[in-house]
């Protein structure tokens, strides 16, 4: 059984044994196939499947180490979809580290496509172009992350380059109101999302009893049954718990309400639920703001091994 999303030109499929890729950028007709460890959603080993008639010497995708690193990425970060998408959309685009005829132009559209795509999943573009072109990202505690030179010089060819088909540069000029990233309303704690952003639905004035309290809340999965799991491994597949738990915390340490467990939460419902959630907080107690984290754990991603 296969399940299988499309990104642009890229076809994707998550198969019993990991991920099948078709039609990146430059190979059309080639197929790869990566091998998943579902304990760990892991990228294992990365095979190409020529289409009919490629000669047996010819450049093969796993040629490319470049392009190998981004495909075991995308593989490994459908478990995070939609957001892992910034990966899968890379394959479909022509890389903007080669030299190659009209580089330039080519180069100034991948990164304003990235760019744009990033903040339309609530990403910082910094961040998402950095890692999957796997740039250096200086960060130090307090201060903004400070980005290669060679990320400013593709940003600033973006913004300089005209696209011929509408006359106008392929990345606009910055406006911070259209182009600074922005906080989604429920943090999932993924790594590309922006730190230091401001929300992407502003603050309202608060006014009750509870003005000035914010109450956090953090949302876990609980485990699947033991049984369910075994069967799961057993097929090669993963299994998630059902339910989620929730933790709250007051910011003036006094006790933390009762919170309901959600019974019956998919992944991909998660977000919506812990939303109506935040908005029923709020109106119990007037005034107080109330934040969610939803962990990578209660979207149904393993737990990280320390």
């Amino acid at each position: 059984m296969a399940f299988g999303m499309q990104f642009g030109e890229i076809k994707m499929d998550l198969t019993e044994t990991g991920v099948t890729l078709r039609d990146l950028y430059g190979w059309p007709g080639w197929v790869i196939e990566v091998d998943i460890d579902w304990s760990t959603w892991s990228a294992r080993t990365v095979r190409d499947i020529p289409p009919p008639r490629t000669r047996s010497n010819a450049r093969r995708p796993t040629d490319d180490p470049e392009l190998v690193r981004r495909i075991r990425k995308a593989a490994e970060a459908a478990k995070e979809l939609p957001r892992s998408s910034i990966w899968v959309v890379s394959l479909a685009l022509p890389t903007p580290h080669k030299k190659k005829a009209n580089g330039e132009q080519l180069r100034a559209a991948t990164i304003a496509t990235m760019y744009n795509y990033a903040l339309n999943l609530g990403l910082s573009p910094k961040r998402a172009i950095s890692e999957v072109y796997d740039l250096p990202l200086v960060e130090a505690e307090g201060e903004r992350a400070q980005p290669s030179r060679k990320f400013e010089r593709w940003i600033e060819q973006a913004r300089k380059t005209i696209n011929p088909e509408t006359g106008k540069p392929y990345l606009q000029p910055y406006v911070s109101e259209l182009h600074a990233p922005r906080r989604w309303p429920i943090g999932r704690g993924h790594p590309l999302e922006p730190r230091r952003a401001q929300p992407a639905i502003p603050e309202p004035v608060r006014e009750g009893p509870y003005a000035g309290r914010v109450l956090t809340l953090r949302v876990l999965r609980t485990a699947p049954p033991d049984w369910a799991a075994q069967e799961a491994r057993e097929q090669g597949a993963r299994m998630v718990g059902p339910d989620l738990i929730i933790e709250g915390r007051w910011s003036n340490g006094e006790e933390p309400p009762s919170l309901p467990v959600l019974r019956g939460v998919s992944p991909g419902e998660t977000p919506r639920r812990v939303q109506a959630l935040v908005k029923e907080l709020e109106g119990r107690y007037p005034g107080a703001k109330v934040t969610a984290t939803v962990t990578a754990q209660a979207m149904g991603q393993p737990p990280s091994a320390d």
